[in-house]
Parts: C-alpha cells; structure tokens; sequence
C-alpha cells in the first residue's frame, strides 16, 4: 500500500495500535464510529492462532479501541475509512457540535515538523478542540487544516465560540 492511500484494493489503511504493555504494533482500521462519550477505531491485528492438528495459522483479532489506544500512521489517507455517526442531527447538543484534533508530524531531514488540524473522527487523536482553539492552533507556524476532511470549511461553519 502506498502511504497516501486509504482504505481500498489493497484493504484498510494501516494504524498503529498501542498494546496494553505499551509496545505499539502496526494494525489495519476497519472503521471508527462516534460514541456519546467520544470516538471508537475499530483495528484489527494479525495474530497466531492455535488449530485443532497443533499447528498455528495467522489470523485477524478485531477490536474496538479508543483514540489514546490508536495512532495515526504519517502520511496515510483515513479517508474512506467507513464512519457510523449513529446520533441524530435534529439540532446540535453540546458534545455534537463540531470539535476537531491535532496531529503532530515529526521532523524529519528536509522536512520541518508541522501540525496537522482534523475534524473530529478524520484521524485518531484523545484531544478534543473548541473552534476558539482550533482556530488558535491554526494560526501557529507550520500549521495547516487537513483537506481530506476539510477541516478549514467546516472550522468556518462551526458554531461561534462561547463567550
């Protein structure tokens, strides 16, 4: 799979998934959908598993994880990840109006580290921000709003901060 791609052809985009003993492993994203209390990323992860005749064959364990369990791979499209958004749109409550994420890209050689802004569910994160802090993290050098989910109009037609 090219880093750029999302889900498609050559199946779900890869993720990293932290373990419960902190290594962090590359996994798939099957899907991510939106809880009352946040988001859900559902990864799965190639796995041995023990047949009848005592021999061991690769399978995939799937599980639903939350942001701080996943992390986003660099440079990979989440795009056309499916998205459950099973909560009704008559009229936004508190925790449904819009919110969005940072992510974080490393420095690297030739490449001056930059910070990514999402609408919440386009890329994992367990930081959720209001428009008045989106708004003041776009404006930070090396900054951008992520086109895939279209960060910027959606940063635009949120709803005013609280004042």
């Amino acid at each position: 799979m090219n880093q750029g791609e999302g889900a498609g052809a050559s199946g779900p985009p890869p993720i990293f998934v932290v373990l419960p003993d902190g290594q962090e492993v590359r996994a798939r994203l099957h899907a991510r959908r939106q809880e009352k209390d946040g988001w859900r990323y559902q990864i799965g992860i190639q796995l041995w598993q023990d047949r009848a005749n005592g021999d061991a064959r690769a399978a995939e364990h799937r599980a639903w994880v939350s942001p701080a369990q996943a992390r986003p791979v660099p440079g990979v499209s989440y795009r056309d990840v499916p998205t459950y958004r099973p909560f009704p749109a008559d009229g936004l409550s508190q925790r449904s109006r819009p919110a969005w994420t940072l992510q974080y890209l490393p420095h690297r050689p030739g490449h001056p580290g930059a910070t990514l802004l999402h609408v919440i569910g386009c890329t994992p994160s367990d930081q959720t921000l209001n428009q008045e802090q989106a708004l003041a993290a776009l404006s930070q050098p090396r900054a951008a709003a992520c086109t895939e989910c279209d960060a910027a109009r959606s940063l635009a037609s949120g709803p005013p901060p609280a004042s």
